[in-house]
């Protein structure tokens, strides 16, 4: 899921340094209102929070069962390669054992064999990288597009101004006062549990904490 997690950490990254940029100069170097539209007005103070995304990522229900699916997806194509791998193998060792006693037909026959059955091998493992790849990237979008809306709801409910990662190269560090990590990962998992398994009665659902208090 590394590519899940760059994702949504390039974008948390983006939102913090969007939210930092967007604040307005000292009066001395502020410059004339534009004629599109007004100058915002600034903080007092500015509310700045981090969550820790790698752990959203490994512990959200919606990434569960992505992973679910990946893992379940993984093993057919195992499947799918694992009789004609065995099959390949056995023909390579056959040749290499009995060679010597094949006629030149013989092992020409033997050897167009095995390099069919590379040949198939290889367009299924390209096939599944391709796959592999496209799933990859729809649950990266599906993962985003089911994230903002909870963190941009929770920022407007709370009055978050900045949120950093946590795990992220530019915050060096902070106070566990300002970790929100359990409340967004409680939220997410609200808005968007996971399916509940058949013919099982479905989880109750997770209970949101309340937010750290802001300093």
């Amino acid at each position: 899921m590394k590519g899940i997690v760059t994702a949504l950490v390039i974008g948390l990254t983006a939102l913090g340094t969007l939210a930092a940029d967007s604040r307005v100069p000292s009066t001395s170097q502020q410059p004339a209102p534009s004629v599109s539209g007004a100058v915002k007005p600034t903080k007092k103070a500015v509310t700045v929070v981090v969550i820790d995304m790698g752990r959203i990522v490994r512990e959200a229900a919606m990434s569960r069962a992505i992973q679910a699916d990946f893992q379940a997806w993984g093993d057919s194509v195992k499947a799918t390669m694992q009789p004609k791998a065995d099959a390949l193998k056995a023909k390579q060792e056959a040749l290499k054992n009995e060679g010597a006693k094949l006629t030149a037909d013989q092992k020409q026959t033997r050897e167009k064999e095995i390099a069919l059955l590379q040949s198939e091998l290889g367009q299924i493992q390209q096939k599944a990288q391709q796959e592999y790849q496209g799933r990859q990237q729809a649950a990266e979008e599906r993962l985003r597009a089911a994230f903002e809306p909870v963190l941009d709801a929770l920022g407007k409910e709370y009055g978050w101004d900045i949120i950093l990662n946590k795990g992220g190269d530019k915050l060096v560090w902070s106070s566990e006062a300002v970790d929100q990590t359990d409340l967004v990962l409680a939220r997410f998992n609200a808005a968007n549990p996971a399916p509940a398994p058949a013919p099982a009665a479905a989880a109750p659902a997770t209970a949101v904490p309340a937010p750290k208090p802001a300093k």
